[in-house]
């Protein structure tokens, strides 16, 4: 059992993670960077998990594909794709086509680097994401993506002040953030990443980093290595308390002086509803998508209690402020699932916060379940974003609330078998 300093405990088990791949961040990329391709070398395995898991329809032309890897291509390091990125530029016209891998071909030992080098040109960069599931969580692949864009960054001149908001929101969110720094008199240097590969914000000495996104610690963490960028250490814009701190704290790197709790409790006042179902209400998170700190704390700030808040990976440095704010809360890192179901079975939590793979045998043992990925879809940033995100939280508990009352045996009669068969 780890610790940090004056805070809360930290508890590391050492199980896998149970969540999709990186290739599954394919499905926000594609449509945030609308210059882009994303192309995966993978299986039929993959294709399937795309299809399914993207909604792809057979007559859309989305900006994502994969080259099949065949059995008799298993020998092979050495994978032939200029006909594949040929097409790719013929039929689609990307500024960028980023070359994922995936578990398959990374077993192999199939040289990423080097293919995509050989296979790009000074009009369009094909660039190595690595994004297998062996490796990285599903939202960490987004990570990836942005470290690969990083060289593609102008150089921002010293003297020029700005922030830049590291991670991928809709349109929305991104012109209420850009908004909403300009009136505090903060000069916005763009996003990583842009709508557009070839519209890419200066980085720079001078730069600020705000990340918005809870999994984007490595990106970061590069840029204030390799362009001396200082980066915004704060809570992230999840909720009126976290976003009134956010916002407050990035102004104070500008030298601005801001008190916004006026501004917080009129964001409250408008999900007291949502808030008064939630109090009370005793959550278990277990670890999917690595937004489950700043969900946790945002709970907390409710006044429901977080029973449990565990996530595939925390960043001690890059999540301190979320850590401190979740003092007296379990907070497990790598949990043992297993271990979990124990937990959940003899605590009985009020809703548990869990992936699409483990969600319906919750349900079906009569738990309320939010499904985490779609806290990684929806707008759920600064002050645009409380209402939407309160309703993710509230929209199960209140659809139980309109079911009949849950009878176990009247269930397991209909789905157990009877005696004879």
């Amino acid at each position: 059992m780890a610790s940090v300093p004056g805070t809360t405990h930290l508890i590391k088990e050492d199980n896998v993670t149970h969540s999709f791949c990186g290739l599954a961040s394919v499905g926000w990329l594609y449509q945030k960077i609308k210059d882009s391709f994303f192309l995966i070398l993978g299986t039929h395995t993959c294709a399937h998990f795309l299809q399914n898991a993207l909604g792809m329809m057979i007559f859309a032309k989305p900006r994502f594909g994969i080259a099949l890897m065949e059995e008799s291509d298993l020998s092979r390091q050495d994978p032939k794709l200029e006909d594949v990125i040929a097409e790719i530029r013929r039929d689609h016209h990307p500024s960028v086509i980023f070359l994922l891998s995936s578990c398959t071909p990374e077993v192999m030992k199939v040289d990423f680097k080097g293919l995509a080098h050989s296979l790009s040109t000074s009009e369009v960069p094909v660039l190595f994401v690595p994004a297998s599931g062996l490796v990285y969580n599903f939202t960490q692949a987004e990570d990836s993506v942005l470290q690969a864009m990083v060289p593609f960054c102008p150089e921002a001149p010293a003297g020029e002040k700005s922030v830049v908001f590291v991670g991928s929101v809709n349109d929305s969110i991104a012109d209420d953030l850009r908004s909403e720094a300009e009136e505090l008199g903060i000069k916005v240097g763009g996003f990583l990443p842009e709508n557009r590969f070839d519209q890419l914000p200066a980085i720079g000495p001078d730069t600020v980093l705000a990340p918005i996104q809870p999994y984007l610690s490595r990106v970061v963490s590069r840029l204030n290595r390799e362009r001396g960028s200082k980066v915004l250490r704060s809570l992230f814009p999840f909720g009126p308390t976290g976003t009134r701190v956010f916002w407050e704290d990035l102004a104070a790197m500008f030298d601005i002086t801001v008190d916004l709790h006026e501004r917080e409790q009129a964001a409250w006042d408008r999900i007291s509803d949502q808030v008064d179902l939630l109090k009370g209400k005793r959550v278990f998170f277990t670890a999917d998508t690595m937004m489950e700190l700043p969900l946790a704390r945002f709970l907390k700030n409710v006044g429901a209690e977080v029973v449990e808040c565990s996530s595939a990976y925390i960043n001690k440095k890059f999540h301190a402020r979320e850590l401190e704010a979740l003092d007296g809360v379990k907070v497990v890192e790598q949990p043992n699932f297993h271990r979990q179901l124990q937990d959940i079975k003899q605590d009985n939590p009020d809703l548990i916060v869990t992936s699409l793979m483990t969600a319906n045998p919750f349900v079906g043992n009569g738990f309320v379940v939010k499904w985490s990925m779609e806290f990684t879809l929806m707008p759920i940033h600064s002050w645009s974003g409380v209402f939407t995100l309160a309703n993710l939280f509230v929209s199960p508990l209140q659809r139980r609330n309109k079911l009949p009352e849950f009878d176990e045996s009247v269930w397991l009669k209909g789905v157990m078998p009877s005696a004879g068969h």
